[in-house]
């Protein structure tokens, strides 16, 4: 069956990937009988979310914009929950500083041997269903506090008996990317980074997500500051230079002809990705990048620094994909700087197409940004 999509990726960097909570519960959707003084109550009262010592305050306005009302033909007043603004606001607010995702078990591939270098770890993560009918019944009752709900997360967890029944025979792609010419942070960010993705597995029909692994990017996590693409400026930011990790990954996964199910281009181009159209940028909790092992086989990933590249295996089962990339392209430059290009990932298995997807990245004026010129004592490449 031939897969044909064209991807448009949007460049606006700080939009957050809002899964929608609708299909996994109808129940949120369901109407409920509010009294008229409730009604009158919610148009001042604001609400607040709590877990453990922590709490998030909302204005009544900010409130409002969580569910909506309406008056029936018979006159009774009905309120109804928003799921995806709800989701919206635990996605940008709690969920990064309650969710605890655990650890996955990490393997490595040492002379032909699958070795266990860290056992996995049961985490917890909110529970976006329950949380928000917590919140339809705080909105109905009179209540001003919610408290935040969580459910178990269970990353992928082997033992090593486990582990030793699932078989890695082929490198199915080894991705590069060059990072010479980056600051000493810029090169340390790299380092630490390329770290968190060695040893992943990745499971058949499991999505892989670049932000789930990468955890925190923060100073108590070994990063330090370098210059990031943020909103409107190219500013310093603990964890600058991780994109060239993302984008290493992106195009192993590109190469692997797995499925890209989330990529965004950088707002301009970045001279360290050499040619437009082949980068993947990651901020978080969004830009995320992400893709499946449409595979049915078991992949694990093992991640290196070697001089002064990233390097990104996949190793697996060959299941006889052959994978062709096309690109990049640019397809449109203006004076300004601003551009449009596309790479193509087509991937065919006996002879037929099984899928073929156009990635095309819009590039804005890198003029738009001012880019700091030093930064932590050092002169940055331009």
């Amino acid at each position: 069956m031939l897969i044909a999509r064209i991807r448009l990726i949007s460049v606006v960097l700080c939009a957050v990937l809002v899964p929608s909570m609708v299909s996994a519960n109808t129940a949120l959707l369901k109407e409920v009988v509010i009294s008229a003084e409730r009604a009158a109550v919610l148009k001042t009262q604001g609400i607040q979310f709590s877990h453990g010592k922590r709490v998030w305050k909302l204005s009544a306005a900010k409130a409002r914009t969580l569910y909506k009302t309406r008056t029936a033909a018979d006159g009774t007043i009905l309120l109804q929950l928003r799921p995806d603004k709800i989701y919206s606001y635990v996605n940008i607010h709690i969920s990064p500083q309650v969710n605890n995702i655990g650890e996955q078990s990490r393997f490595v591939r040492e002379n032909g041997t699958i070795v266990m270098i860290k056992g996995g770890i049961k985490g917890s993560i909110v529970d976006g269903v329950k949380t928000s009918l917590a919140l339809r019944s705080a909105l109905v009752s009179g209540k001003a506090s919610v408290v935040v709900l969580m459910k178990q997360y269970r990353p992928s967890v082997f033992s090593a008996e486990d582990f030793s029944k699932l078989k890695f025979p082929d490198v199915l792609t080894t991705g590069e990317t060059s990072f010479a010419g980056s600051p000493k942070n810029r090169v340390h960010n790299i380092k630490v980074g390329t770290t968190r993705f060695n040893g992943v597995v990745v499971m058949p029909g499991e999505e892989f997500s670049f932000n789930t692994y990468l955890g925190g990017v923060d100073e108590q996590n070994g990063y330090l500051p370098e210059l990031v693409i943020k909103e409107n400026v190219t500013t310093p930011e603990f964890g600058g230079g991780i994109c060239q990790v993302s984008t290493t990954a992106f195009r192993a996964a590109m190469q692997a002809g797995l499925d890209i199910t989330v990529r965004r281009n950088h707002s301009y181009p970045v001279a360290y990705y050499g040619a437009p159209g082949y980068d993947a940028t990651v901020y978080q909790p969004s830009p995320d990048f992400r893709f499946k092992n449409d595979m049915k086989t078991p992949i694990l990933l093992k991640t290196a620094v070697v001089g002064s590249k990233v390097r990104f295996e996949v190793l697996g089962t060959s299941d006889g994909r052959v994978v062709k990339i096309n690109g990049p392209f640019t397809t449109e430059k203006k004076p300004d700087g601003s551009l449009t290009a596309a790479v193509a990932q087509i991937v065919t298995k006996a002879g037929k197409i099984i899928r073929e997807e156009n990635f095309v990245s819009k590039y804005q004026s890198p003029d738009k940004f001012p880019h700091a010129t030093e930064a932590n004592g050092e002169k940055l490449a331009q």
